[in-house]
């Protein structure tokens, strides 16, 4: 083959392999509405891809430099303050699995980000698959409820009998909540018909959340919607500054009411009660029920307790529901103590990583509230979009779900790499926050 030959060929490579990659990065997290698995196989694709592709040296090289900047190294940082807890954790290997993962997951964010950043054809094809896979996934999750469940089971890959639709898309409904945000904010951004699009999505996604009954996505949408148009006003009005004191003031506000509610959690019954395996005896409910439901205010208090047996470490990543007691069934709820994880990250990371883990994280989640912020400055209408994302996926995590769901960080880190992406490109704008 010639040098001509050979260029041409890897010129025609290229388009296809990145178009590829883009169209599956897209498709991701969609299509956890078909299952995590298919989430994971086209994640998994895109990845190879990206780094198949013609320029990987580059796209590797940007990705390195990119750990080594301030927001790279204060990742690193965090995740060697958490190897405390998977040193001394219950299960060191269960506990070192788990931290591995995650560190995968943001080096492929990573890569997702720089891939994207770097070609606007490929950002374009993102976004597109972004908006018509969640488009589809909504179509399908809402007739599999209210129609046929076979459409929705061979959507799902089950071809011997019929799925709960709305039981498998239960949890999916915290992911729409993290996609309604992003798939409105890619819609302004494509413009024309995939403006009609993403705004048909929005109430395609509460009705599929209203469906499946899926209250903790629900609660992330009215976070995200409630973040969302508060920020436009007040960058509309006073910008950056005042976008600024607002978020300080939310996150304060929250933390306080956070830190009243903890106070107030019941303490789990006397060891030796737990000790048979079954606990029949009284329970209190401090709280009003309307607020916190009865069970799970024993759940948080067991792990509040837990978290304070062994403060500064804890006692592991991802082992709550081992812990002694974790299992014993309470009577009155026909459940556990710990049925699988706390049901609140912030809990779930004081049990397993101590106060040193926690306030790790809490300082990692700063700077993303100071990254989103910045992002605001100088694209406008994305860091509105990335904090109605951090507000919809920080709130699902507070009342439901384990932080160490592999498809819920994906949720997270995924779409918040397309999203920056997309903005790294924007130009400043003066006033308005820009599309």
């Amino acid at each position: 083959m010639t040098n001509l030959d050979s260029h041409v060929s890897a010129a025609a490579k290229q388009p296809a392999l990145s178009a590829a990659a883009a169209v599956l990065a897209g498709l991701g997290i969609p299509l956890l509405g078909s299952s995590p698995s298919a989430s994971g196989v086209a994640l998994a694709l895109a990845l190879v891809l990206m780094v198949a592709a013609p320029g990987r040296g580059g796209l590797l090289r940007e990705v390195w430099r990119g750990l080594r900047r301030p927001f790279g190294l204060a990742l690193v940082a965090f995740f060697l303050l958490w190897l405390p807890a998977v040193i001394d954790s219950l299960e060191p290997t269960r506990s070192l699995g788990i931290w591995g993962r995650m560190v995968g997951f943001v080096i492929a964010a990573a890569i997702i980000y720089h891939f994207l950043r770097r070609s606007p054809a490929a950002l374009r094809s993102a976004l597109r698959a972004l908006i018509a896979g969640v488009l589809v996934c909504a179509a399908i999750g809402l007739i599999g409820i209210y129609g046929s469940s076979w459409v929705y089971s061979l959507f799902r890959g089950h071809l011997s009998g019929a799925v709960d639709a709305a039981a498998a898309l239960k949890a999916y409904g915290s992911a729409v909540a993290c996609l309604i945000p992003v798939v409105l904010w890619a819609g302004f951004r494509l413009g024309r018909g995939w403006r009609i699009a993403g705004l048909a999505y929005v109430p395609l996604g509460v009705a599929l959340m209203f469906a499946a009954d899926s209250k903790a996505g629900l609660f992330g949408f009215i976070i995200a919607a409630a973040l969302g148009v508060l920020l436009l006003l007040l960058w509309r009005l006073w910008q950056g500054r005042a976008v600024a004191l607002f978020v300080i003031a939310v996150v304060a506000l929250f933390g306080i009411a956070l830190g009243i509610v903890m106070s107030q959690l019941p303490a789990p019954p006397e060891a030796a009660l737990l000790a048979a395996g079954v606990y029949d005896g009284p329970l209190e409910t401090p709280l009003p029920v309307w607020l916190l439901d009865a069970h799970r205010q024993q759940i948080w208090g067991f792990a509040l307790h837990a978290a304070l047996e062994s403060p500064w470490i804890g006692h592991g990543i991802d082992v709550s529901n081992i812990l002694p007691g974790a299992h014993t069934l309470i009577v009155r709820f026909n459940q556990e103590f710990i049925p699988s994880h706390p049901h609140s990250w912030l809990l779930e990371v004081f049990a397993e990583t101590g106060a040193i883990g926690l306030a790790a994280l809490v300082a990692v989640l700063a700077l993303m509230i100071r990254r989103w912020l910045m992002t605001g400055a100088t694209a406008g209408m994305a860091g509105v979009c990335g904090l109605a994302l951090f507000g919809a996926f920080w709130g699902s995590s507070l009342l439901n779900f384990s932080l160490w769901a592999a498809w819920w960080q994906l949720t997270y880190v995924v779409l918040g790499a397309i999203v920056l992406a997309a903005a790294s490109a924007a130009k400043p704008d003066s006033r308005t926050p820009q599309i």
